[in-house]
């Protein structure tokens, strides 16, 4: 019988202990950096980032209550709400007083996911905890409200058929506010996909807003083209209305609080500049978001929330005159317009039929879309309808148009199914008596009857190949390869892949994408400073690609410079977008493990501008950055900043790619280690 040798397997066991201890450490550590960040993302109000962060501090540990609790939270803000159920049910179950809010908030989420009894339950039970006289009480009547008419509509729903217009027209990104012609031949929309006028992002990371058009030919709708900068700007630009030929279409812009705007559409198909409706319609200082304009054209309805109204947005009407321009515009009244919101009217082809989003009446939840008639015996609106579910669900239901003989209704949604994260999609509508006097009106107006959507025949779709994004990390003063991490998210920060990069510094990552977007890649070394890399990468093909993205890594050592390269400022402001985060974040925790380094932020523009706006302008940005840092808890005393503006060009200005981008940028220089 051979001897056991105890020693040894108590080694071992100390070993695998120790081991195992470790692995526990850093899941724990790691955990604790990606709800920090979370964190850090959502009190600046970048919901996107802090989603993402939180659902990587998940990967590593879903009994955590209170991080369930803020999966949950971000979800309700996003544009899939009914996904924050799970994560509260969690939350509770793991910690029932995990915040004072739990029972409201699960009431929200039953609500979402179309459970009213379960939600009328937590809500019953959250109203119990408040105090008589608390203004609460009344949310949480309209909620309990809204389920009983939740339950009611989904046991008489509507016979309505509904169905994403097309792939062709949806992209994997925000696709919403159609409005469309009331033929059905013109669809034009707004979208925040890749390809946008400037191709620059929001304070939410997300490619501003530009308007596309799509025309149905034989029955199908064909690819969406940009409408053209003549129409598009570098920033928000949205449709809310087009005419009942086609030929005149509004858009909202963000000037003043927000206001109206209209173009028409030459004869040879261009469209004209837009310009500011005339007359009493926009106001300075409050917002004028939503238009519909009557088959005649000359009925104008809006949605403000100027002063003199019921609530916050309220409807409006104003009617051209005989010279014309737009006269006074006039409230549509109590019986439509609420203490809360009342808005994205769009006038039916009959001239009399009213539909808008309100979030008060006889709704399930959120903005439900309802329909009024016009009593011309009376001069005043009929009781609004509920247009009833699935029309209408839990959640905000808006800019809902309708084609001119009412068989196809068209609006957004985000659902699970869908190809991005709002997609277009047709209601088939029940069928109308007034069909055929809505017609006779159409071509009286010149224009056709909709034809019956024609169902494509089957094609054998290309095969479209992987992208390959490979390069290899090096010391920036050796050129000797490094060992490290290398994270690659995409245009939203979301963690796409991660590899453990070998001895000798490769990696590689294979990503999928039907569009030209934009990825980051990340990396950073003890003892060095950090990257990361934003770039472009093309769509899939039929044939292979490969793109090279070698990453330097510099020491960290007095008198070295390195470029901040995603750091990003409002236009011509020295105001940071929340975009810029990753990369503050990243300088903040540099700092942190390094307490007694004192560094200098530095600004640089390109020649745009004179030498001395540049220099003013590069100096406040250089102090935005410096001020960011000091409210996250880095003393005064370890920062300096300068603004350089044009002196230190990295590369000639004469070219817009090669070199005014590589020199509008941000530095930091280490004085101190």
């Amino acid at each position: 019988m051979k001897s056991v040798n105890y020693r040894l397997l108590f080694s071992k066991s100390i070993f695998l202990g120790i081991f195992f201890l470790n692995i526990v450490f850093a899941q724990a550590q790691n955990e604790k950096k990606y709800i920090k960040e979370g964190d850090a993302a959502a009190a600046s109000g970048d919901s996107k980032t802090a989603l993402n962060q939180y659902l990587q501090a998940y990967k590593l540990n879903q009994t955590n209550a209170s991080l369930n609790y803020k999966i949950g939270v971000q979800y309700l803000k996003s544009e899939y709400p009914h996904k924050c159920l799970s994560y509260f049910e969690s939350a509770y179950k793991l910690d029932p007083k995990v915040d004072k809010d739990i029972l409201f908030n699960l009431g929200v989420a039953y609500q979402e996911n179309h459970r009213f009894d379960e939600a009328a339950d937590y809500f019953t039970k959250y109203r119990a905890t408040l105090d008589p006289s608390n203004p609460f009480l009344k949310k949480i009547d309209r909620r309990l409200y809204e389920c009983a008419n939740g339950k009611e509509f989904m046991e008489k729903p509507v016979d309505v058929k509904i169905q994403s217009v097309s792939s062709v027209v949806n992209s994997p990104y925000s696709d919403f506010a159609p409005v469309i012609s009331a033929d059905e031949k013109v669809m034009i929309f707004t979208s925040r996909r890749p390809g946008s006028t400037g191709g620059s992002f929001d304070e939410n990371g997300q490619y501003y807003e530009d308007i596309y058009i799509s025309k149905k030919i034989a029955g199908q709708w064909g690819a969406p083209q940009n409408i053209g900068s003549n129409i598009n700007t570098e920033f928000h630009d949205a449709s809310i209305a087009l005419s009942a030929d086609g030929s005149e279409l509004f858009i909202y812009k963000d000037d003043n609080a927000g206001d109206i705007y209209y173009c028409k559409q030459r004869a040879d198909g261009s469209w004209s500049k837009p310009l500011p409706i005339e007359g009493s319609v926009n106001s300075r200082t409050y917002r004028e978001n939503a238009a519909a304009v009557s088959p005649d054209g000359n009925t104008l309805f809006f949605a403000s929330n100027r002063e003199g109204g019921y609530g916050k947005l309220d409807l409006y009407m104003v009617k051209m005159n005989d010279k014309g321009f737009w006269g006074k515009p006039i409230n549509l009244g109590p019986t439509i317009n609420t203490e809360v919101d009342d808005e994205s009217p769009f006038m039916d082809f009959d001239g009399m039929t009213l539909y808008f989003s309100s979030r008060a009446h006889k709704g399930m939840g959120g903005l439900d879309i309802f329909k009024t008639y016009y009593d011309s015996t009376k001069g005043d609106w009929t009781e609004p309808i509920n247009m009833g579910y699935p029309i209408n669900s839990a959640d905000d239901d808006i800019n809902f148009v309708l084609s001119g003989d009412g068989g196809h209704g068209y609006y957004a949604s985000a659902k699970d199914d869908g190809v991005g994260e709002k997609d277009i999609y047709m209601i088939s509508m029940p069928p109308r008596e007034d069909r055929t006097k809505l017609i006779e009106k159409m071509k009286a107006m010149h224009l056709d009857a909709p034809i019956a959507d024609v169902v494509p025949a089957p094609t054998v779709a290309a095969v479209l190949l992987p992208i390959t994004i490979k390069g290899v990390v090096k010391d920036a003063e050796t050129g000797k390869p490094m060992q490290t991490v290398v994270q690659l998210t995409d245009e939203n920060g979301k963690l796409i892949a991660e590899k453990n990069v070998g001895p000798d510094g490769l990696y590689s990552f294979t990503v999928k994408n039907e569009a030209a977007t934009s990825y980051t890649l990340s990396t950073e070394k003890e003892e060095f400073g950090f990257i990361n890399k934003t770039f472009s990468v093309p769509g899939e093909k039929t044939s292979s690609q490969e793109i090279t993205q070698n990453l330097a890594l510099k020491k960290l050592a007095v008198g070295n410079v390195y470029v901040l390269r995603n750091i990003y400022f409002d236009f011509d402001k020295a105001t940071l977008k929340s975009a810029s985060n990753k990369e503050l974040n990243n300088l903040l925790q540099l700092l942190k493990q390094n307490p007694e380094m004192e560094i200098e932020i530095s600004g640089h523009t390109d020649s745009k501008g004179s030498d001395e706006y540049n220099r003013v302008l590069s100096r406040k940005r250089a102090q935005a950055v410096v001020n960011w840092l000091v409210s996250k808890g880095i003393s005064k005393n370890r920062l300096k900043f300068e603004g350089y503006g044009e002196s230190r060009p990295l590369a000639s200005n004469d070219d817009e790619l090669e070199g005014r981008e590589l020199n509008r940028r941000t530095e930091f220089k280490i004085l101190k280690k």
